[in-house]
């Protein structure tokens, strides 16, 4: 008997094995093994199990050394799977298999309980007719085969409800649901609310901090086919499910749900749409500002959208919404404006909300006369003061590395007085400090959430309980608003998020500010301001309408236009070396490959900050449908000059 294996490495591939006679009948597809790799022994993943062998006449096959599972991890979708995710993202399909199960020889399945008691707890209150449409309509379209929906509703409109009640039903029915959240944050805060109603014992959380040993443990529950409701961030998606009957992502439009740092490379949309099918599963998506690459589906009639119009009762109020600039007051950080409004929450004891949407550019440079930022003069972005011991303070691009000196003349009014914008959380925190000794201050970021007893988790308690004055966090922030008791939320860097390489970046701004909005809906007397730089930089009546359909309509006709996803498909591809003429060389080789395609490509673009060592820049491929499964087996299959090393992502969100 022969097997084929593949291996954890970059090489797209399988390699020949004999199955000794102790093995026969113990290596299926799917099972981990241990073969000689070179000259160690390597763990590998079998991918086919043959009677007859592939090697050539006169070569004889090195045999499997061992076999680590007593059953495959994964049931008989791991294959499908990974060849879906290569085709859709690109990657060996060793490295995407070995991606999907946990790391050998540590990891292998426990026993589970063969019984479990479930006792589903459903609220008593009334739904609202949207809330009831969506159920009556789910239920029956996805009763015995696969259906996707959108469930489209500003906050408080009651589509979290709606997804827990249909949760609910599967589990009731000893079925698996999977409910996902953007980030660790989310998930966190998501697993009380879930298991006060399905039971601790039903809900297993999933995520990227979790100890090995509880991984191990939920692992092996949803590879046993064991009812449950998996709360997780993008990587649960991953999991062996086995009965799985409910799939849902919450919040969809959040870029979290795109992996391209790490391999496997892949969108949670897409993901999921992919396996929920293979499951015949139902498949949900809310959001409260759907994507455009969301609403083009509905549009081409892939998924059904069900509206969610009513509040639920009690979160009926209109927030106030104020667009404010900073020209000529003194505060690095804080209009006039806005420090009266903090005062007055101060006064009558409720909680604020700053945002820096852009921690990044925390030394943006702006002219003190009309705000207009101080840009590159060789790619347009956006200059940083930065300190130099030795030459003293100049300006950086984070783009180029482009220098130049702190004097500027502004290009709207030829003013010449400029100041940074001054710095991150903590340094608006200290400025708020001094304005505001008495106040109770947090932060609420990445930073501040690396530990359990961090001041992070503070601010999060402090978000529901109202036991903060005031809460400084990035974009963050704004995603764990869920039953916050925030009364003035402000954004203090507006249009910064504009002045990007991104062509989400208007999309992404916009969908921050309705997030602020439905949320502060949910309080009496709620308030929004946005402090911009220029407050003609972006139309803000569909926001102070409360109408996200109208700037998703502007968005969405702005990218066919100019032809962006959801109308053509990106590929990004990073070229990376120590030598600018190696880079050039290379980088003009991968733009042939756009040409032999006939394909247009963008750039080169450098990379963020250049650095003396290394330099990185990258192109930009767009394709249609016809052309694109062709670019991604040329730009997968592109082997790089020696010194040089390439990153391919397909539909990338990343552009810095």
């Amino acid at each position: 008997m022969f097997c084929k294996v593949v291996f954890d490495v970059p090489l797209d591939r399988d390699f020949d094995y004999a199955v000794p006679a102790e093995l026969e009948g113990k290596i299926l597809p799917g099972s981990r093994v241990t073969a000689p790799f070179g000259r160690v022994l390597t763990g590998g993943m079998v991918t086919q199990v043959t009677e007859i062998s592939s090697a050539p006449e006169g070569i004889t096959l090195k045999e499997i050394a061992s076999v680590v599972d007593k059953r495959p991890l994964f049931g008989s979708d791991l294959f499908p799977l990974a060849r879906f995710m290569k085709s859709r993202w690109g990657g060996p399909i060793g490295q995407i298999l070995f991606a999907l199960v946990p790391p050998q020889p540590y990891f292998k399945l426990d026993a589970t309980p063969t019984s479990v008691h479930i006792d589903v707890k459903t609220p008593k209150f009334k739904l609202t007719p949207s809330q009831e449409n969506a159920l009556r309509t789910v239920r029956a379209l996805a009763a015995y085969e696969f259906h996707p929906f959108l469930l489209n509703g500003p906050a408080y409109t009651g589509k979290t409800e709606t997804v827990l009640r249909l949760a609910g039903d599967v589990l009731a029915g000893y079925g698996q649901a999977l409910i996902t959240v953007p980030d660790v944050v989310g998930a966190r805060q998501f697993i009380a609310e879930a298991e006060e109603r399905f039971g601790a014992d039903n809900v297993f959380c999933w995520h990227s901090k979790m100890l090995m040993s509880k991984k191990k443990k939920y692992f092996s529950a949803v590879s046993n086919g064991l009812p449950c409701v998996v709360i997780s961030t993008r990587s649960g998606a991953l999991l062996p499910f086995k009965n799985l009957r409910l799939a849902a992502v919450l919040d969809e439009e959040d870029d979290n749900y795109k992996q391209e740092e790490n391999k496997p490379y892949y969108h949670l949309r897409d993901l999921l749409l992919f396996r929920a099918k293979a499951h015949g599963a139902a498949l949900l998506f809310a959001s409260g500002s759907p994507s455009a690459e969301m609403l083009q589906l509905v549009h081409n009639g892939q998924i059904k959208q069900l509206d969610f119009k009513e509040p639920v009762p009690g979160h009926a109020f209109t927030p106030q919404i104020k667009i404010t600039d900073k020209k000529g007051e003194k505060s690095k950080f804080l209009s006039d404006f806005l420090l009266a409004e903090l005062a007055e929450n101060l006064r009558k004891k409720e909680t604020s909300l700053l945002i820096l949407i852009r921690c990044g550019y925390a030394n943006a440079y702006y002219c003190l006369n009309c705000g207009a930022y101080a840009k590159c003069k060789k790619c347009g972005a956006i200059l940083a003061r930065e300190n130099n011991p030795e030459t003293g303070d100049i300006l950086v691009c984070k783009k180029c590395g482009h220098k130049e000196t702190l004097q500027q003349e502004c290009p709207q009014c030829h003013n010449l007085i400029f100041k940074s914008r001054g710095g991150g959380t903590q340094k608006i925190v200290t400025e708020l400090t001094k304005l505001f000794p008495k106040a109770k201050l947090l932060r609420l970021e990445s930073d501040t959430l690396k530990t359990k007893s961090g001041q992070g988790f503070e601010a999060l308690n402090a978000l529901k309980s109202g036991s903060a004055d005031i809460i400084v966090g990035t974009r963050m922030a704004s995603g764990a608003l869920r039953g916050a008791k925030v009364t003035l939320a402000a954004v203090l860097d507006a249009d910064l998020e504009l002045d990007s390489p991104d062509f989400r970046a208007s999309e992404k701004f916009g969908q921050t500010l309705f997030s602020l909005r439905g949320h502060l809906s949910g309080v009496k007397d709620g308030r929004l301001i946005i402090q911009a730089a220029d407050k003609e930089s972006y139309d803000y009546s569909p926001l102070l309408a409360g109408d996200y359909g109208a700037a998703a309509e502007t968005e969405t006709l702005l990218r066919e236009s100019f032809s962006y996803p959801p109308f053509v498909h990106l590929f990004k591809v990073v070229i990376k070396a120590k030598e600018t003429d190696v880079l050039n060389a290379e980088t003009a080789r991968l733009k042939r490959v756009g040409a032999k395609l006939a394909l247009d490509v963008l750039g080169p673009v450098w990379c963020a900050k250049k650095t003396d060592t290394l330099k990185k820049q990258y192109l930009l491929f767009k394709t249609d449908d016809a052309r694109r499964a062709d670019l991604l087996a040329e730009l997968d299959s592109f082997v790089p000059a020696k010194k040089v090393t390439i990153k391919l992502a397909a539909d990338p969100y990343d552009f810095y």
